[in-house]
């Protein structure tokens, strides 16, 4: 049962919608299986002739594209899969963070969503921390680094952590 949905919906209604929600998932799994077949097998098929530079440049980049596509499919089978045990393990709709319930809204707009808003949005400001934190460090270091010169970049480095406090 999902502890989301139980302090909403009685236990036979939470039944009910995760039933639902699992059959959803379910059919596009099987619909994006299908899509990555087709596409694998258009990509196997030769464009013109196998001599011609602008021919094999296209099957080239349609290949490419392909992987790419197949590859967000990929992805998104994998989060699907990633509910289907949490809904088995009877852990849908829990956030993965605080433990508390992930709020049925949120849930219909994101089905795979494993945090609650808060905790989504904490690690959201964590990233953009760290972000930040990351370009200050590379503009200090482009800085120091244009100060020493060509060749010199593990001493401007090091001229880096020695400004920086402990």
């Amino acid at each position: 049962m999902c502890a989301a949905d139980s302090t909403i919906y009685p236990p036979a209604m939470q039944q009910k919608r995760l039933h639902y929600l699992r059959g959803r998932l379910l059919e596009k799994r099987e619909r994006l299986l299908r899509l990555m077949q087709a596409e694998l097998a258009e990509t196997d098929e030769p464009v013109g002739l196998p001599n011609d530079p602008v021919d094999v440049a296209r099957s080239i980049s349609a290949r490419e594209a392909s992987y790419e596509i197949g590859a967000a499919e990929s992805d998104t089978i994998a989060q699907i899969d990633y509910v289907l045990r949490k809904i088995e393990q009877g852990k849908y709709g829990i956030c993965e963070n605080c433990g508390k319930p992930i709020s049925p809204a949120r849930l219909k707009v994101i089905p795979f969503a494993c945090l609650c808003v808060e905790c989504k949005a904490a690690e959201e400001m964590e990233a953009q921390k760290l972000a930040e934190e990351e370009r200050t460090e590379m503009t200090d270091f482009a800085s120091v680094a244009d100060v020493k010169g060509d060749g010199e970049e593990e001493a401007a480095r090091e001229a880096l952590r020695a400004s920086r406090p402990a």
